[in-house]
């Protein structure tokens, strides 16, 4: 009994970490819909982020590996004595409702994000083909120009 408790407060302490890393990838995800709606793009600094969001995805996923199987050595153990171990289920199950709700603003999050940064690289896609175009007509110009200048010389010599 006093074994299912300690691996109970492992438990306890792995959804803490667990809500902890979760608010992290949330403070993360809004840190880059912010660089999505500024002026000019910091591409250095949005990758910086998505690299601390992939180091706490990872924590993430190991927290729950733990968790799992710190939960099936006592999962049968607990289901049959719920009443004695009342309380620190529903200790379990409200860091459980955190880690969920934090959860849902960090996809919430995400889909604003995507939602940004699909308008912003349509933007930047119109830029470079407005920067295609007028350097096209540029060069265009200039060759023009260029085919103009011998052009006119022959048409001098011819009325001469």
């Amino acid at each position: 009994m006093e074994k299912v408790s300690n691996y109970l407060k492992v438990l306890e302490e792995s959804l803490s970490k667990k809500l902890t890393v979760l608010q992290a990838l949330l403070e993360a995800s809004n840190r880059q819909g912010e660089l999505a709606e500024e002026e000019t793009f910091d591409l250095d600094l949005f990758e910086t982020t998505m690299d601390q969001k992939e180091e706490l995805l990872s924590q993430l996923e190991k927290l729950d590996e733990g968790f799992d199987s710190v939960f099936r050595k006592i999962e049968t153990e607990v289901k049959e004595n719920k009443e004695f171990y009342k309380e620190e289920v529903l200790m379990l199950q409200q860091l459980i409702r955190q880690c969920t709700d934090v959860s849902v603003e960090i996809q919430a999050a995400e889909a604003r994000n995507k939602a940004k940064l699909s308008v912003k690289f349509s933007d930047q896609q119109k830029e470079l083909r407005q920067i295609k175009t007028s350097n096209k007509v540029a060069t265009t110009y200039y060759k023009s120009m260029t085919n103009t200048q011998d052009t006119d010389s022959y048409y001098m010599d011819q009325k001469k």
